[in-house]
């Protein structure tokens, strides 16, 4: 990651998709509107989990460096919104 800055603009633009997405089948597919919520519901939670720990970085005195630790919160990241769009796969079917 080249700033940390770069690395929000990246987590709210990629959860703002997803949320796009689900927004999109909700008024295409009326009767999953319950599930569609729910990808919702988690992506904003997960979005607020990652910029709180973002924000305080926790390092547990390890030799694990500040890089190292955003990296794998990015590579997280990309982890739960493919696992995202995949669930709006099989619900869109």
């Amino acid at each position: 990651m080249a700033s940390i800055k770069n690395l929000k603009k990246d987590i709210n633009y990629l959860i703002d998709e997803v949320i796009g997405t689900c927004m999109i089948h909700q008024y295409t597919q009326q009767g999953k509107s319950e599930e569609l919520e729910v990808i919702i519901s988690e992506m904003v939670e997960f979005r607020e989990s990652l910029i709180s720990r973002i924000n305080n970085p926790d390092l547990n005195g390890s030799s694990q460096s500040l890089k190292n630790y955003y990296r794998a919160l990015f590579d997280e990241l990309l982890e739960r919104v493919n696992a995202a769009f995949d669930k709006l796969n099989k619900i869109s079917g």
